[in-house]
């Protein structure tokens, strides 16, 4: 009696795994990488024309993870770009003289525009920056939306330890 239910509960399992479409996001996907920050142009007051020099560290979004290791490799490449984009576009900021949070995620979209055309594809999906040269490690960082960054000193030997094991080279 206890054999049937058991056998029942066993096709039905069998039967949601053939028929469920797969999961398209895969452990990795929607990566963000934190990149070393950058000296870059912000207003000087709201709306003002003058601009100051302020660090800003950039977040980048990459949608697949087999993409990270090809951002890591140019990541002066993008450094470039955040630095290009902000010297036309100073950064906004509030009556209190920080960053506007609000407008810069509103540019996110047009600031990953100049980092994939200074990749030649589009590789990012959204850049986000938070002002002054932070670690995302732990703290109120660790709190934020895309807390789970990954430097690229760690993506880039994790890539050459894979490309060692492809060819046939030892660990090290």
């Amino acid at each position: 009696m206890h054999l049937v239910p058991a056998a029942f509960i066993a096709f039905v399992f069998t039967l949601l795994a053939v028929f469920q479409p797969a999961q398209a996001a895969s452990l990795g996907d929607d990566s963000h990488l934190q990149l070393k920050h950058v000296m870059a142009s912000v207003q000087s007051k709201p709306g003002g024309y003058t601009t100051q020099i302020r660090p800003l560290t950039p977040i980048l979004t990459v949608p697949k993870a087999e993409d990270t290791a090809f951002v890591c490799q140019r990541a002066p490449r993008a450094s470039e770009a955040i630095l290009n984009y902000f010297m036309k576009n100073p950064a906004p900021v509030d009556k209190r003289r920080n960053l506007d949070i609000d407008a810069l995620k509103k540019q996110a979209k047009d600031i990953a525009a100049y980092v994939n055309k200074a990749f030649g594809r589009d590789v990012v999906s959204e850049v986000y920056v938070i002002e002054g040269g932070k670690s995302m490690g732990s703290g109120v960082m660790s709190r934020l939306p895309f807390a789970q960054t990954q430097g690229c000193g760690r993506v880039m030997e994790e890539y050459e330890s894979r490309m060692n094991q492809l060819l046939g080279g030892e660990k090290k």
